[in-house]
């Protein structure tokens, strides 16, 4: 049996690895134009900061690749022949394949505005995107960064750490809001505005403006204001890295991920995908790929095991993430809906859903609480550290909010740095 899996990330390499634990003499090929060796890509912004080299982020020591016998393929995929059962490179060259795992994850969504692509702009998800985001950096100026997420503050730490002065224009009225409410986007704005970023709420982009050379002289935003930069950043999200699946046999979703069903099957015979690229089920019953390193792990060992013949289905578990805005911690865990605008109108998510929020006074530290009647929810906590698996525990076991909070402090990884949890008179239920 040959499998090969297109994509050497963490979806493809946990794949990789079941594989090789359940079937000791199958041939298993990993085909990826990126990098010879599997990399933590949350890591990537640490190798851009100079906080890290490229080879300290690989998991895996590189003689793991020999002792299980993975044979490794370093060409672009230009097609896939799914009747043929075989992957077609560009140049010509071809593999043969039993059973393939398309894990190719996703690419920065397109820079839309006019000026652009061109010198000078840039994307920040690939390997390929840094080393160019890099070469750039050395001899900029000053930096634009486009996009209200979580790649897009990373760039600005970054870029702002190497000493560029760094505008972040969001077109949203509040940083981040498919995450954080009011309350808590106003917390992340004066912490990024606190370490020197110019953050522009509530502004689109009208244009790249550039010299006549090429290179970019400013962004020029809606209404006729220009942000100077001869960098420019496009963090505007991701889309799936499928667009040598076009006109394949593959049944694609309109935004390009991969349609798969419950046990990661595409509509092709033989051929599986997982992680960022795949197109699955969410717990409202909608259908999306699901763009986190933690889903993509298990979606990768999931889809080895559909490979293998067991009987799998995916069900997407509680959701729970964490990530850094600058030195700003943030966990979440559970469903946390905004509940709050910017401008504290309250926003409707349904009967009996309330947030239980307080802001420890003169320091960027928050907690936010949801809850159902009086069962707790979900978590949303900012600028302290927190283990998300009792926080998932308390959601599974339907707690209260009074039970958590008296609680809560046994969830704190960072007690001896930070004061114990304490309920604040400031904290309200609404």
């Amino acid at each position: 049996m040959h499998y090969a899996i297109l994509g050497n990330g963490v979806c493809g390499m946990e794949a990789a690895l079941l594989l090789r634990e359940r079937e000791a003499d199958a041939r298993i090929t990993l085909v990826s134009d990126e990098h010879d060796h599997f990399f933590s890509r949350p890591a990537l912004m640490y190798v851009f900061a100079g906080q890290t080299t490229l080879r300290d982020t690989e998991p895996y020591d590189r003689e793991l690749y020999d002792r299980m016998r993975f044979e490794r393929v370093r060409l672009r995929v230009a097609s896939v022949d799914a009747p043929g059962h075989a992957l077609l490179f560009e140049g010509a060259a071809r593999l043969g394949y039993d059973k393939l795992l398309l894990a190719v994850g996703s690419c920065g969504r397109p820079a839309p505005w006019p000026g652009s692509p061109g010198p000078g702009l840039h994307y920040f998800v690939t390997l390929g995107d840094l080393e160019g985001l890099d070469r750039e950096a050395r001899k900029g100026q000053r930096a634009v960064v486009i996009g209200g997420g979580l790649i897009g503050v990373e760039v600005a730490e970054i870029l702002h750490d190497r000493g560029l002065p760094v505008t972040f224009v969001v077109r949203e009225n509040w940083y981040f809001p498919l995450a954080l409410d009011g309350n808590e986007a106003k917390l992340v704005t004066e912490h990024m505005r606190h370490h020197g970023i110019d953050v522009r709420l509530g502004v689109n982009v009208e244009e790249i403006l550039r010299e006549p050379d090429g290179r970019p002289r400013a962004v020029g935003l809606v209404g006729g204001e220009e942000a100077p930069a001869d960098l420019v950043v496009a963090a505007i999200g991701v889309v799936p890295n499928t667009a040598f699946l076009a006109g394949s046999a593959l049944t694609l979703s309109k935004g390009g991920a991969i349609e798969v069903d419950d046990a990661l099957k595409t509509s092709a015979p033989d051929i599986w995908a997982a992680g960022d690229c795949a197109n699955v089920t969410w717990a409202d019953g909608s259908r999306r790929p699901e763009q986190l390193w933690y889903t993509a792990r298990d979606q990768g060992r999931l889809a080895a095991r559909s490979m293998l013949g067991d009987d799998v289905s995916y069900r997407r578990g509680t959701w729970y993430n964490s990530a850094k805005f600058f030195d700003l911690e943030w966990t979440t865990a559970g469903w946390v809906p905004v509940l709050l605008n910017w401008d504290n109108t309250p926003i409707d998510p349904g009967p009996d859903v309330r947030s239980w929020f307080q802001r420890v006074p003169g320091r960027f530290v928050s907690q936010r609480i949801v809850v159902k009647g009086d069962r707790v929810i979900g978590f949303n906590f900012l600028g302290s550290r927190w283990d998300h698996e009792p926080l998932m525990e308390w959601i599974h076991e339907r707690r209260s909010l009074s039970w958590v909070l008296e609680h809560l402090h046994e969830a704190q990884f960072d007690e001896e740095f930070m004061p114990r949890f304490r309920v604040l008179p400031t904290a309200r239920l609404g």
